[in-house]
């Protein structure tokens, strides 16, 4: 904002308000003084907003009339703020709720009253996974719209939600539902705050999947140069939702059930692809996200190859762990022992021949060398099958790069391609075991050896 307004010589105001305003929520503050009247508010070593602000002046202010000037400005928009506050205070939520039924959402999705009765219903579903109050994401989402109706956010429109969860708290509404109230349009971006208490990571991911979809089951879905109705945000949005607060939900089943109930409602969705194509949408906004975050594009494709879109969340955490370790010692010895194993496998392959069972015989074993890597894979198939939904990432790594130095003594030591061919059956099976226990984690076998 400076660079706007800064001139080759700027003289710096310090100008006040009258401290009665500072009752007055800070946002509004903030807004009529930074974006409206292009001043700069000031805060106290707390972080709490003063009641003075800054003026760039073009001219040297020696009498005064500038600093007053602004002063008056300021003071009279802080007025009409205070007014408005004031009276949309004390507007009861929970009875203007009605008042939504004219005003439009969106052609083809109905009112924002037809849009809350959907995300009742959605919040009830999320609710459930989350183990809170199905009654209380079900009020919040009743009145989460109905600030849009309100003076103060007619005049700030950037303050919707925010000033609908100062409404709320005003009202004596439980704090819960107030802050869900207040963030249900987090997160807006890659470094956006994210939600993190339970009845707001409800409600934004409510709202968020009845606009996604809502705009693909009409066809406004966003192309590669226009998104007017930010479903790349909301997208993104739903992903940081899961992955900052380590959640997974069954994204498809609660995409089918917010279907239904645009359907329920009569409105006719008239893309027959809906689901796979915000399924897919969904997915590549995660790839992006890993992408951003610095994932190596082989790990993202690996991770995402391995999980469904039920599974975001895992997805990004075994991607985001390997690729720490990619380059350590520690990713050297996974890669280095899985693409030992895999490489004959692939070569194998191509033999029409060949038929490889799913599982090996330890009777016809040779040498220690195979009992000690059958025995390493039925430990860490052990590992894997008791792991439930507690996963430690980094300890599954580790436990796979411990096994290098059994696996690269059987290679060292056994010749697979025995004359035998019952022998090389067997020992190529054992591999394919090995590989497929790596893969417990991520398919390994889309991750180049760098």
């Amino acid at each position: 904002m400076y660079s706007k307004l800064s001139n080759d010589k700027p003289d710096i105001l310090i100008c006040k308000f009258d401290k009665k305003f500072l009752s007055i929520p800070k946002e509004i503050l903030i807004i009529t003084m930074q974006y409206h009247q292009k001043y700069f508010p000031t805060f106290d070593k707390k972080g709490n907003i003063t009641n003075e602000f800054l003026v760039v002046a073009n001219n040297k202010d020696t009498k005064g009339f500038i600093k007053l000037g602004n002063e008056r400005v300021v003071e009279a928009r802080l007025s009409d703020a205070q007014f408005f506050w004031e009276k949309n205070k004390t507007q009861n939520l929970v009875k203007q709720v009605s008042k939504l039924k004219t005003m439009n959402y969106f052609k083809g999705l109905g009112s924002y009253f037809d849009k809350i009765q959907r995300m009742r219903k959605l919040g009830g579903m999320i609710s459930d996974d989350l183990l809170i109050s199905k009654n209380q994401v079900e009020l919040s989402a009743s009145i989460c719209k109905v600030d849009l109706i309100s003076d103060l956010v007619g005049e700030f429109p950037e303050l919707q939600g925010i000033m609908g969860g100062y409404f709320a708290e005003s009202q004596g509404f439980d704090k819960d539902i107030s802050l869900a109230v207040s963030e249900h349009y987090l997160p807006t971006g890659l470094d956006s705050k994210t939600p993190k208490k339970l009845f707001s990571i409800a409600l934004a991911l409510t709202d968020k999947l009845d606009s996604l979809v809502g705009f693909f089951g009409i066809n406004q879905k966003p192309t590669s140069s226009k998104d007017p109705y930010a479903l790349r945000r909301s997208a993104l949005g739903v992903i940081r939702l899961l992955i900052d607060n380590n959640k997974e939900f069954k994204i498809k089943d609660l995409i089918n059930y917010s279907i239904s109930l645009h359907r329920d409602q009569g409105f006719d969705l008239p893309n027959k692809s809906l689901e796979r194509e915000l399924s897919n949408f969904l997915m590549d906004r995660l790839k992006y996200y890993m992408k951003e975050k610095g994932i190596r594009i082989d790990i993202i494709e690996a991770s995402v190859d391995s999980y469904s879109l039920d599974n975001m969340n895992k997805i990004y955490k075994k991607a985001s762990t390997l690729n720490k370790v990619i380059k350590k010692q520690i990713g050297e010895d996974i890669i280095s022992s899985y693409k030992r194993a895999s490489s004959i496998l692939d070569s194998e392959s191509k033999n029409e021949d060949l038929e490889l069972s799913n599982t090996t015989d330890p009777g016809i074993f040779k040498n220690d060398y195979e009992k000690n890597l059958f025995n390493k894979i039925k430990e860490l198939r052990k590992y894997f099958t008791g792991i439930n939904k507690d996963e430690n990432y980094d300890e599954s790594l580790t436990n796979l790069a411990g096994s290098k130095k059994v696996i690269f003594e059987f290679f060292d030591n056994v010749k697979v391609n025995d004359e035998d061919k019952n022998i090389k059956k067997n020992r190529l099976e054992l591999l394919q075991m090995l590989c497929r226990t790596f893969d417990n984690y991520i398919i390994f076998s889309n991750i180049e050896a760098k």
